[in-house]
């Protein structure tokens, strides 16, 4: 009896959580690597950029050398076929905005963004931003 009990106590707990409301983004949500950066007459292979998103919130992030990785925050609207990134603070350090060379580094034009989805699958990302398109892989 104690076994049955326990199993059904399983099977409720599990059957009420509700995966949809984790994952309110659909495709989008979870963790991005940053492949290519392209525009007209450029071709950028940036090297240890990522993007993750969750919820409402954006993470941005620099792996570099062995040293701590450069890391920041942002709200995320995400609808329809735009991405919208804005309200960028250092990750635990929510006083720190993004520096003009940090925001390079992670081969952003500014602390708040918005892109048009041009393609967007389980495995990969492509957006635009002015005349730059961002290619990105599920990591």
């Amino acid at each position: 009896m104690k076994r049955i009990l326990v199993i059904l106590s399983i099977v409720t707990i599990l059957s009420s959580c509700d995966i949809d409301k984790v994952y309110i983004n659909g495709d989008l949500d979870g963790m991005w690597q940053l492949q290519q950066i392209q525009s007209a007459d450029t071709l950028i292979k940036p090297q240890g950029v990522y993007y993750s998103f969750q919820r409402h919130m954006a993470q941005v992030s620099k792996h570099y050398e062995e040293k701590i990785p450069l890391r920041f925050i942002a709200n995320l609207d995400y609808s329809g076929n735009r991405i919208s990134i804005y309200g960028m603070r250092r990750f635990l350090e929510e006083e720190k905005l993004p520096s003009q060379e940090e925001l390079k580094m992670l081969y952003l034009p500014s602390d708040s963004i918005t892109f048009n989805i041009l393609t967007l699958d389980k495995e990969s990302l492509i957006m635009s931003h002015n005349e730059y398109t961002y290619s990105l892989r599920k990591w």
